[in-house]
Formats: C-alpha cells, structure tokens, sequence
C-alpha cells in the first residue's frame, strides 16, 4: 500500500477508529434492524469463541508519556499491548508536531511487510518485540527536527476496528537547531483588581524550537493544577513557537500561600525559566 493511499485505507465503511479509551467515530453507514441484529448475533458468537481462546476482541496499547534522548543517537519508542497479542494485529506509526495534524509514518503488517510514507526515511524502523508483546519504533540518528508526539495505532485483523495508544512526547536534547524561549512574560490583574475574589494570571513563552515545552505553576514549591487553562502551541512565520497557560486562582489562596510562579522548561534547549507573580504587583 502505497503511503498516499493511507486515507482511503484508515477510514473505510464499516471500520471504527478508537483514541485512547474514550473517543470512538463510526464511519458505516447506518444498516438496516435485520442486519443489525444479524451482526451483532455474528459478533456474539465470535466473542465467545474468542474469549474461550483467550484473545480479546480489541487490543490496549499503552505508550510511556515521554522519552528523552540526545540528538544523534538511536529513539526507541515503546508501545506495548495490554490486551491482544501484537501476533494478531497491523501496527501504524504518526508523528504529531505542536499545530499539525497527525502525519502518517509507516504500517508495520501482520506479514511483516513495511509500507513507509515518503516523508520519511528508512532510518524509521519498526519492531516487533514478541518476548515484551510490543511494537517498537526505532528512529537512527534522531534529529531535532524529529521532537513530536508520537502514536501507534493497533488494526485489528479480524475486526476492522483500530485502537490508539495516547502517544509519547519524544524530546530531543543537544541539537544546534534547539532555540531557548526568547521571552517569558507573566501579566495579571492582581493590582488592577484588588477588590476582586480571584486573580488571574496568563503567561507567555515567546519564540522556542523545537514545539514541545512544559509549562508549571506553583505555590510555595507545590504543583498547581486546578484552575489551570494550556493554551494552544502556535506556530510563528520563522518556523519557532509560542505558546501560553492562564491561572484563575482566588484572592485568599494568592494572599496565603507565596510565591506562586510560573515555570517554563524546554528540555531540547535546556532552558529553565521562572518568573513570579508577586512581581506583578504595584505594576
């Protein structure tokens, strides 16, 4: 199969594509109540079979969150099975860069044949790992370039039903093309406001490369989560990003609790940056 034939391939009638665990799109037409009823006594059979063979109907991969690795060195990206065995299923790798839609990588087939987008060289290489029942996506040589999501997705071979893992941040360190923030900037209406039951706060992180980049609050050392909002990654005319995360956070908590900080790390630069919203006051 030839990689620009993937969209017709992904998505035909009658297949169901599932994200993680949540999100399931139909693509078949609806059938008619004989048929339906017909199937599902077809799938009922099949299941129990199945379940007395002890294969379930739907594989789980599970991919880690991230991966680090230096640039030049050899990627190795994980994505067990859960449920399935990686025998009985094809396997698809997409990479997935900060504002972009998925991009199609490779399909690893149940024959062992490698169909391999043209975007992407053959220092992308798929394993099969039978003694750990996972895929794995070797990339040689990894560059800069290449920090992006990364997802497997497991098509089940008697099932026209394919699962995704979550993905994994690959994070690439070391690079000469890597670019530290050229800004972080914290605004917030502590001052302007100082009547009102909540504070709010946006900081923004300006000019970086490549896209992946964390952004943290906190408050006297501790995590914040709640009232925490990511702004989307843009990407800027010059091929760098910008990205931002607001706080809402009630007036009691920002008097008790300091100092409360937003804290940028951009690993593939290494660059570590705070700043405080207690210096947003009087400004």
């Amino acid at each position: 199969m030839l990689a620009n034939e993937f969209e017709t391939h992904k998505i035909p009638c009658g297949v169901h594509v599932l994200y993680g665990e949540d999100l399931k799109i139909g693509f078949a037409p609806e059938p008619h109540p004989e048929q339906r009823k017909m199937s599902s006594k077809i799938l009922l059979c099949l299941s129990l079979a199945f379940s007395i063979q002890g294969e379930p109907l739907q594989p789980v991969p599970i991919q880690p969150p991230q991966a680090l690795y230096a640039e030049g060195s050899t990627a190795v990206l994980q994505c067990p099975l859960q449920s399935g065995k990686i025998q009985g299923y094809h396997v698809f790798w997409f990479q997935q860069k900060p504002s972009k839609s998925p991009a199609f990588i490779l399909k690893h087939g149940i024959d062992g044949q490698i169909h391999r987008s043209s975007s992407f060289d053959a220092r992308f290489v798929p394993i099969r790992d039978a003694n750990t029942n996972a895929y794995i996506l070797q990339i040689q040589k990894v560059q800069t370039d290449e920090s992006a999501t990364y997802i497997c997705l497991a098509e089940g071979y008697y099932f026209q039903t394919a699962v995704s893992g979550s993905g994994t941040r690959l994070i690439i360190t070391g690079g000469q093309s890597a670019k530290v923030p050229s800004s972080v900037i914290l605004l917030s209406d502590v001052s302007q406001k100082p009547g009102s039951s909540d504070v709010h706060a946006l900081c923004v992180v300006e000019d970086f490369y490549p896209g992946l980049l964390e952004i943290k609050w906190s408050a006297a050392g501790k995590d914040i989560t709640e009232g925490v909002t990511s702004g989307q990654v843009t990407l800027n005319a010059d091929g760098t990003y910008t990205t931002s995360s607001i706080l809402n956070i009630s007036r009691n908590f920002f008097n008790s609790v300091a100092p409360i900080r937003c804290s940028v790390n951009h690993e593939s630069s290494g660059a570590k940056i705070e700043r405080s919203l207690e210096g947003c006051l009087n400004k």
